[in-house]
Parts: C-alpha cells; sequence; structure tokens
C-alpha cells in the first residue's frame, strides 16, 4: 500500500548538521539520515557556516535513505525544516560571496544599539514579531553595510538558510513567513515585506526572496537538483518552515491552547493560538529572556507564540562538566532522582535568568549533598520555563496541553518536574524526529496526499505517553516558585 500512496521526505537542516528522513503518506518512518558539519569561529563573538556544506548534507542523507529504500521513483514530495536568523549574501548568480553569517553571531551588537535609536524595541516588535536582536539578519546586513561596503558590492540577494536551498531545489528563491520573521523584514499586519526595516538596511524587496506560505508548493525539482538527491525529476517541493514551527507540527502541537516543548541545549516553548498575542510587559529586553516572539503559522488562522529558555540542557552540561566531570547524564538523572522534591530547600537560578545574567545555588545548608545541587540543576530550568509558561496566560492565552520533546525526554525526571511546576498534563510522543515529520506533513499536505496539516499532525506524531502533575509536589513547588521570582525581583 505504501508503495502505491508513495512517500514524502522531511528533511531538518540545522545547526550542526542536518536530518532526511523518508515517510510513507500514512507518517510510518521509512528511514533517516544525517550529515554534520562544522561552525567556525574567526573571531570573539563571531560565528560563520559555508552554506554550501548544507546543501552537500542535504544531497548526501537524501540520497542515502531514497537509495537504501529503493523509493527513487515513489517520492511524491518533499519540504525543509530549517535553523532560523542565518544571513547568507549571494551575488547575481545566487552563489555565496562569503560565509553564513550563523544565528549564534553576535558581531552586530553594538549594530544593535544603533538601530534600537532609528527603530525603537517597541516598533521592531510589533512590525515582524521580534526585537532588534544580534543575530537577526537585518543589524547583520547594517553591519555588513558598515563595515564590508566593499563585500556588499558583489551582493545581489540577501538570503537566509531555507530560501538558499530552496533555490538550488527549484530555481526559485522562496522563503516562509515563519522563516521570513526572523530576518526582520516581515511585516506581520500585512504579511508582507516591512518597507522600514528595508528602507534602514538599504535594500529592496528585490534584494529578498518571495514568499511562499508553508504548505504551498514552490516547484518542481530540477534536474540538476534530482540527479544530485538520487530521485525523479517529478518530486514536487513544498514551502516548510522554521525548525520549532515544524517541531511543532511533528509533535502534535497544532490547536490553539496546544504548547510545544523543546527541551534541548535552550528550552524553546512553542505555544498555537488562533489570536496574534504579544507580551505586554515593557519591551526593555534585548535578548530572549521574558519575551513572546509571535509569529504566523503555517495553518491558516493561526498563529505561534514561542519563548526561548537560553540555558535548558546548557545548564545541566555546565553543571556535569564542572561540578561532576565524568558523570553521565543518567547518572545525573539518577543521583536527582533520589532527592526529596524542592532539594530541601536549595534553589538554583541558571545563567541568564537574573537581572545580572549570572547564576547561582541559594539557601546552601549542611545538609545539602551534590546530588541536591544535582536535583536544583533540574529543578532551577524548569522554574525559568515556568517564567515564560505564565507569559502565555499573562497574554491571554490558557495553555491546555504541554507535549514535551527533545533530548530533556531522555531524564526520566524532568517531564515530572515540568508537569509539577507548571500544573499542566506533560505529553510525550514516541517520535523522536519532530522536526522531520513536522516537515513531511508540510510536504505531503502540500501535495494533497492528506486532507490538511491537523490531519497529518496527527498521522505522524504517532502514540505517546503522558505525564500527570501531582497534587502534592504542585503546591510544593508552587512555594518554590514565589521564593525563586522574590530572589529574581518579579514579585
Amino acid at each position: 500500500m505504501e508503495q502505491c500512496m508513495g512517500y514524502v521526505l522531511g528533511i531538518d537542516v540545522g545547526t550542526t548538521g542536518t536530518k532526511s528522513a523518508l515517510f510513507s503518506v500514512n507518517g510510518g518512518l521509512i528511514d533517516i539520515e544525517y550529515s554534520s558539519y562544522p561552525l567556525t569561529y574567526p573571531r570573539e563573538g563571531w560565528a560563520e557556516q559555508n552554506p554550501r556544506d548544507w546543501w552537500q548534507a542535504l544531497s548526501k542523507t537524501t540520497r542515502a535513505v531514497v537509495k537504501r529504500a529503493g523509493a527513487r521513483n515513489r517520492v511524491v514530495s518533499l519540504s525543509l525544516s530549517a535553523q532560523g536568523g542565518c544571513l547568507v549574501l549571494l551575488d547575481k548568480n545566487f552563489s555565496p560571496v562569503c560565509n553564513a553569517v550563523s544565528w549564534m553571531d553576535k558581531r552586530a551588537s553594538d549594530i544593535s544599539d544603533q538601530l534600537v535609536q532609528q527603530i525603537s524595541m517597541s516598533a521592531l516588535y510589533h512590525t515582524c514579531g521580534w526585537p532588534v536582536m544580534d543575530s537577526l539578519n537585518f543589524p547583520t546586513i547594517f553591519w555588513f553595510r558598515k563595515n564590508r561596503s566593499d563585500l556588499l558590492k558583489k551582493v545581489e540577494y540577501f538570503a537566509s538558510t531555507i530560501d538558499y536551498l530552496n533555490y538550488l531545489l527549484t530555481g526559485r528563491f522562496a522563503i516562509d513567513y515563519t522563516s521570513l520573521a526572523l530576518t526582520g523584514f516581515l511585516q506581520l499586519s500585512s504579511r508582507g515585506y516591512s518597507d522600514k526595516t528595508m528602507n534602514v538596511a538599504g535594500i529592496t524587496a528585490h534584494n529578498l526572496p518571495e514568499v511562499v506560505p508553508s504548505g504551498e508548493v514552490i516547484g518542481r525539482i530540477s534536474a540538476t537538483a534530482a540527479s544530485e538527491l538520487g530521485l525523479s525529476e517529478h518530486v514536487e517541493v513544498v514551502s516548510g518552515a522554521h525548525d520549532r514551527y515544524c517541531e511543532s507540527i511533528g509533535a502534535g502541537g497544532v490547536t490553539p491552547g496546544d504548547c510545544v516543548l523543546g527541551a534541548g541545549t535552550s528550552w524553546v516553548l512553542l505555544a498555537i493560538s488562533d489570536t496574534l498575542l504579544f507580551h505586554k510587559p515593557g519591551m526593555d529586553d534585548r535578548g530572549f529572556v521574558r519575551a513572546i516572539f509571535p509569529g504566523l503559522h503555517p495553518i491558516k488562522g493561526r498563529f505561534g507564540l514561542m519563548t526561548v529558555v537560553p540555558y535548558g540542557g546548557n545548564s545541566l552540561r555546565w553543571f556535569r562538566d564542572v561540578m561532576r566531570p565524568g558523570s553521565s547524564f543518567e547518572e545525573l538523572n539518577n543521583d536527582a532522582l533520589a532527592v526529596k522534591s524542592g532539594s530541601e530547600g536549595l534553589l538554583c537560578i541558571p545563567l541568564s535568568s537574573s537581572t545580572s545574567g549570572k547564576g547561582s545555588f541559594l539557601n546552601i545548608d549542611n545538609i545539602h549533598t551534590i546530588k541536591h545541587l544535582t536535583r536544583a540543576v533540574f529543578e532551577g530550568v524548569v522554574f525559568v520555563n515556568r517564567i515564560h509558561f505564565d507569559l502565555f496566560r499573562q497574554a491571554g492565552l490558557s495553555v491546555e496541553k504541554l507535549i514535551m520533546i527533545g533530548g530533556g525526554t531522555k531524564s526520566s525526571l524532568w517531564p515530572h518536574i515540568v508537569a509539577d511546576v507548571c500544573n499542566v498534563p506533560v505529553e510525550l510522543p514516541r517520535m523522536h524526529e519532530a522536526a522531520c515529520s513536522g516537515a513531511a506533513v508540510l510536504a505531503a499536505s502540500g501535495c494533497n496526499l492528506i486532507s490538511s496539516i491537523e490531519e497529518g499532525s496527527r498521522c505522524f506524531r504517532g502514540e505517546s505517553s503522558q505525564v500527570e502533575p501531582l497534587e502534592k509536589n504542585v503546591e510544593l513547588y508552587g512555594e518554590r516558585y514565589v521564593t525563586f521570582l522574590h530572589f529574581l525581583g518579579r514579585v
């Protein structure tokens, strides 16, 4: 049956590598392949990649899964999930003139200060859904204009990861709304380009990709790309989405009130709303802390509300490397399990959660051991996550379901702490390749192989388990959370 109905490809182009996954149109994962590539750091605060590495990894991984499955003539469509916020400078032939500037790059920090004077933080936030940030394409282009005007003479187009790859796949320079938002050039209200940010950057719409909404066909794969990927020339390329939106779709978060927690190096919450909501506090925050980033969801009439906890899994990794060198994450998890909920009064304040940006341990007593410190790190990360979770409620969105994915789900403890601290059931999908799965849903829906993105999300996410909050822990953590907020000056 799967041979008759065909296959779809969901390809996730990430920061450190690319995964290509082959799915049946019923949502069954057939095969997956991964290929890594490097980041380079030419100066302090700079982070770059060779954009050709993305294409080589995409070609290599796709060719591998298609060949193993003997699926060359059975792949109907493909779509991309991609990292956002990278800047690729292209000449008139769409060839890169230098390395891509990663979303991790901070070279434009001083430029960002100047841009705040020209476009207020609040104005940009309400224009594209993101405040002025060092890593957005907008300030980075401004940096090149100030510091490398010689290089810009060669540049005709300003791309990011997904539109550069869409061009290589089809010959059509196309981007979706979820990816466009991270360039700083999206006008949310009109679903077009922002004249104000383009004018400040000194570019026009000619220099930017055309917008093709997620889930719509960009075009048929080119003969050259088909040959490199081991595919037939009949494959349709469907407009994909930013990786966090693809993860949400792949994990089953598509209904208003759903929220997907990607618990990786950073922890990212993406909630689904039927209303465009902005966060209520003042816009004096320059980074990820305590802010909602609203965007246009691939499902028409819906919106995504994103928040980012930069030091999620990173907090535990730092603790292990500094305090528990040689320990496995499983050992950390088991030691934390041996300590009562609440760590007997010990609190961990993760990096970036306080106004100083510094982390700390509070209330250390002589009863506390290294195991208490370990559990406090697990709990501290979730307390910061709760601050972000509460932003949705403050903005007017009631979160009914929390779906947790990513490396944090490998811990038998973390999902329980999340459920207790946030007082909401936590679903744990068994599909571990949510970004690829979400991209495959877009590929299938774009070619009418399934009736809708919602249907595809239900089919492709597969089965899941659920963790319920425990009433006694909800009460305990509620008290600990108030103490946590008091220290941060939030109460």
